[in-house]
């Protein structure tokens, strides 16, 4: 009887040391996600440096009115003043994992926007897409739109 309690024990403990690591881990989608809900609250606290964390030295970053920008450009650019950004948020996400270590959000971010002196109100849709790099989430692409109307093809007659 002792032995068999004994060996059972052994057994959970093995099994607790096995699972850890399995539970421990993320997957990749929610860590995606998780970094990409970081990376609107650092936009919203104008925060440079972890935009800098959050975004991959090799990031293109294609704004709604096509100008296309760099890690480096894209956080100057932040942190030059004249933008900010307030009550950001996201919805209709839907996300792939298209490899171990990518993963691409598809999304709606609506926020207010102050270019300048001036704020407006902006709904864009997205394209997002996350690289595991070493293990740290980062933001590699962005392509936004603003979306204008309805693009369905009409029906040939």
């Amino acid at each position: 009887m002792k032995r068999k309690s004994f060996l059972s024990g052994v057994l959970l403990g093995l099994a607790a040391v096995v699972m850890v690591p399995l539970l421990a881990a993320e997957p990749a989608v929610i860590s995606a996600l998780r970094a990409d809900k970081a990376r609107l609250a650092a936009m919203m606290a104008g925060d440079g440096e972890a935009l800098g964390r959050l975004m991959s030295d090799q990031l293109r970053f294609v704004h709604s009115d096509g100008r296309v920008e760099s890690k480096a450009d894209y956080v100057k650019n932040l942190m030059a003043g004249d933008t900010a950004y307030a009550d950001a948020k996201t919805s209709e996400l839907e996300t792939t994992q298209v490899a171990n270590d990518v993963v691409v959000i598809i999304g709606v971010q609506e926020m207010r926007k102050r270019l300048g002196t001036e704020w407006s109100t902006i709904k864009l849709r997205y394209l997002a897409v996350w690289r595991n790099e070493n293990g740290a989430w980062r933001m590699v692409a962005w392509q936004s739109a603003r979306p204008s109307g309805n693009s369905v093809v009409p029906a040939k007659k």
